[in-house]
């Protein structure tokens, strides 16, 4: 769009071919998840390849818990929404779940007690136990259920979806649900950006999914170098020691790009400044729905710039429609120059400027923002809803008309308190 060009959502911006795209690696795919399925009770993996046979590359996850039905969850490919269908009508019982108790009685027992979870070496699959609150004679509490979550090697996302993000030199920072596809992307930024031999990329695996949960990485993330992070409890907490690790990638690997998964603490945040500082590029990944979102959160706010309270002239004031005089406004830069918000597995909203797309959020003005679908980005208008995040309008979608009454009383809130309500107050 030109300088001054008025902004028209719903017009395309630009198209790529997809048409040669191959995503997925399905003999790979397949060798792996028998490896997983050989995990499984007989009549339950039976079932699954018998009567689900066709549907095999959109399973996601399978459960078993002592007194239910087993379940398989499958996930749309397009939309990324799970459904579930049962494996069996009898309920599990003990001996089923002894297969994978036995696997996690021969790994580490402090690892196991903090993260709940281990990988099948050699795939991206990871074993996530429910543990009964009672223990049995050795002290251990009894494994009662596991949800064994199925890794998948997809290739040609970046390609399909925003192609100008391999090619940017900016930090970017993925938004979404889980499930949404977020640590799939960071495996292909990994792969991608590793096949330039002039620059170093190094993974921080906060729960070894990126990689996987074997001593040798997976090959999905390509050339990238691959530090595991290990989570530790103590007096009955657990230490998560990726923020850690994010240094020790710093001092000891020299990277040009830094490839980091589920960002949620605010050591990770503070890892996260002083790489950026250090002119490092950061491909991250976070929980949310929207951008505006992570201002909202204490311990993430920062990644988006933070917020703090601002006293206007009266002059300043009067300009504002809510003629507020105490206002909320960005603290300080972003961390980040781009933020994707991951809202199905093929459809995403970019916001090329972290820092205006904030800015705009708390000044209750509308920005461009950028639709991607395989093969297509079109230009589309955001707008803030104090405390929910942007909705969006792409000349089809229309926004909400607002509610006057709920902005009213947003706006005396923050008027008489000095901030936001659901910002605590010790991070503003």
């Amino acid at each position: 769009r030109g300088v001054g060009e008025p902004p028209q959502p719903g017009r395309i911006l630009r198209t790529w071919d997809v048409t040669n795209i191959v995503q997925n690696r399905d003999e790979q795919n397949l060798r792996e998840l028998e490896t997983l399925l050989m995990q499984l009770p007989g009549p339950v993996r039976s079932r699954l390849q018998q009567q689900y046979a066709n549907r095999m590359r959109d399973l996601n996850e399978i459960y078993l818990q002592l007194g239910r039905w087993p379940e398989a969850v499958f996930a749309d490919t397009q939309s990324g929404r799970l459904y579930r269908e049962p494996l069996a009508q009898v309920n599990c019982e003990q001996s089923d779940i002894a297969l994978f108790a036995e696997m996690f009685s021969r790994t580490n027992a402090g690892s196991l007690l903090a993260t709940r979870r281990i990988g099948i070496d050699g795939t991206l699959h990871r074993l996530s136990v429910i543990l009964s609150h009672r223990m049995n004679a050795e002290g251990v509490p009894c494994v009662i259920g596991v949800t064994a979550r199925v890794g998948k090697t997809v290739e040609g996302t970046l390609d399909m979806m925003a192609p100008d993000l391999l090619s940017s030199k900016e930090s970017v920072l993925l938004i979404g649900r889980p499930n949404s596809g977020k640590t799939t992307c960071l495996r292909e930024f990994a792969r991608r950006l590793s096949e330039d031999k002039n620059q170093i990329v190094v993974v921080v695996d906060k729960t070894c999914e990126i990689g996987g949960d074997g001593t040798i990485p997976h090959p999905a993330i390509g050339n990238a170098r691959w530090l595991p992070v290990e989570t530790l409890k103590k007096d009955g907490q657990m230490f998560s020691l990726q923020h850690e690790r994010m240094r020790e990638a710093v001092e000891n690997q020299s990277p040009h790009v830094v490839i980091v998964d589920e960002i949620s603490s605010i050591e990770e945040v503070e890892a996260i400044r002083t790489m950026n500082q250090r002119g490092i590029r950061i491909i991250a990944a976070v929980h949310g729905d929207t951008l505006p979102m992570l201002l909202h959160d204490p311990q993430r706010a920062a990644l988006a710039g933070g917020c703090h309270t601002v006293l206007l002239s009266g002059e300043e004031a009067n300009r504002r429609r809510d003629k507020q005089k105490s206002v909320l406004m960005r603290m300080h830069e972003p961390m980040f120059k781009v933020a994707v918000e991951m809202h199905e597995r093929n459809r995403w909203i970019v916001h090329h400027s972290v820092r205006k797309s904030v800015d705009s959020y708390f000044r209750r003005t509308q920005i461009v923002a950028q639709e991607l679908t395989p093969g297509q980005a079109k230009e589309v208008l955001a707008r803030g809803v104090f405390g929910e995040g942007f909705e969006y309008s792409d000349g089809e979608r229309s926004f909400t008309p607002p509610d006057e009454e709920e902005e009213d009383r947003a706006n005396r809130e923050v008027g008489n308190t000095g901030q936001d309500p659901g910002m605590h107050p010790s991070r503003m």
